[in-house]
């Protein structure tokens, strides 16, 4: 069983790294080819967008495929941590986080993401990206307060730091500042840190202990 589960905290730390990999390239190379495009102004959901120059692109390569990727690791590592409620708790929230991106990805915003006459998809898309965005925060939070008595303390003000990017980053993204776009990019980033932390640790032995 324990052999089991290093291969298995491997395949998803693989399935996590590729997942965050697909997610950056496709945001960075549409930035790109996007006209006018400001990354620190603009939700990366636009470039995703019904009607955008890179919207099928971004939205069946780029969302939906780091979605699956991060429900994959999300997972993984639950089971991997099986011993612990509070982890599996933790990681079943950040898989909520990865159904949360493929859902907008299956459901794009409006051109531009306008908040003008939504379309039934716009209105999932925002659905599924807000609820997972708050599932990957409140499961951010609980990953850190399980990590303080793991083998991995390190973890916990790790997670503590990630959460306090996240929240701001939340409000942010909630009330469309005018740097929405780093707002955003910033949650995203902290996030994605602190998936990566855990996954090594995982791969690095990690478990949870018998209750």
């Amino acid at each position: 069983m324990q052999g089991g589960d290093v291969i298995l905290s491997r395949l998803a730390f693989a399935a996590l790294v590729a997942g965050l990999g697909i997610l950056a390239i496709a945001v960075v190379w549409a930035g790109s080819v996007y006209p006018g495009y400001d990354h620190a102004r603009q939700f990366m959901s636009e470039l995703g967008a019904s009607g955008a120059v890179t919207g099928a692109e971004v939205s069946r390569w780029g969302f939906v495929p780091n979605g699956l990727l991060i429900t994959v690791f999300s997972v993984l590592a639950a089971w991997i941590l099986r011993r612990s409620a509070l982890a599996v708790t933790a990681c079943l929230l950040l898989a909520g986080n990865g159904i949360g991106m493929t859902g907008a990805g299956i459901y794009p915003c409006d051109f531009e993401c306008s908040r003008s006459d939504p379309s039934a998809a716009a209105l999932l898309h925002d659905l599924f990206g807000g609820l997972g965005y708050l599932n990957a925060i409140v499961g951010v939070g609980l990953a850190a307060l399980w990590a303080r008595q793991s083998e991995a303390p390190w973890l916990a003000p790790l997670g503590v730091g990630v959460l306090i990017v996240s929240l701001v980053g939340f409000y942010g993204v909630v009330a469309e500042v005018a740097l929405m776009g780093l707002f955003q990019r910033a949650m995203e980033a902290a996030l994605a840190v602190f998936m990566l932390a855990l996954g090594w640790a995982l791969v690095k032995g990690l478990r949870a202990a018998r209750p």
